[in-house]
């Protein structure tokens, strides 16, 4: 009996010992902050107040994701319009850009880095005419 009793009690401190508790799992959401930013230049022409070329960009970021239109938008030529996906990390966009200009869609790798007054530009082509710096602006001012 005593042994009996030995084994039930040493099962019980056994089953008591391994009974892990479950984590509980955090219900809380990570809220992600979503920054939206606005570059924009114009080019008026020297003697037209009616003639003004304008390049703009506008970024959406939220967390480490980006998404945003850049378009290059000249008063008497054919325009470049496109949108840009991508990621950031350290003020520096990563992104593909879907852009049609001439009726003809391309695509295209740019670099963006993000400064406190501009926006710098480079695509992976220099030739394509994709690189450039544009001035921040107040995004309600568009």
């Amino acid at each position: 009996m005593k042994i009996s009793f030995s084994i039930i009690a040493f099962l019980l401190l056994f089953v008591s010992c391994n009974n892990n508790k479950k984590e509980e799992k955090s219900t809380e959401k990570v809220e992600v902050v979503t920054e939206q930013f606005c570059f924009k230049n114009e080019y008026p022409f020297p003697n037209s107040t009616k003639n003004i070329d304008v390049l703009d960009l506008d970024l959406t970021i939220k967390g480490d994701s980006v998404t945003g239109n850049y378009n290059w938008l000249p008063a008497l030529k054919d325009q470049r319009n496109g949108k840009l996906i991508g990621t950031i990390q350290n003020k520096t966009i990563k992104a593909t850009y879907h852009y049609t200009q001439e009726g003809i869609k391309e695509t295209a790798t740019i670099t963006i880095i993000l400064e406190d007054d501009k926006a710098i530009v480079r695509g992976d082509n220099p030739a394509s005419g994709l690189d450039t710096e544009v001035t921040k602006i107040p995004c309600n001012s568009i």
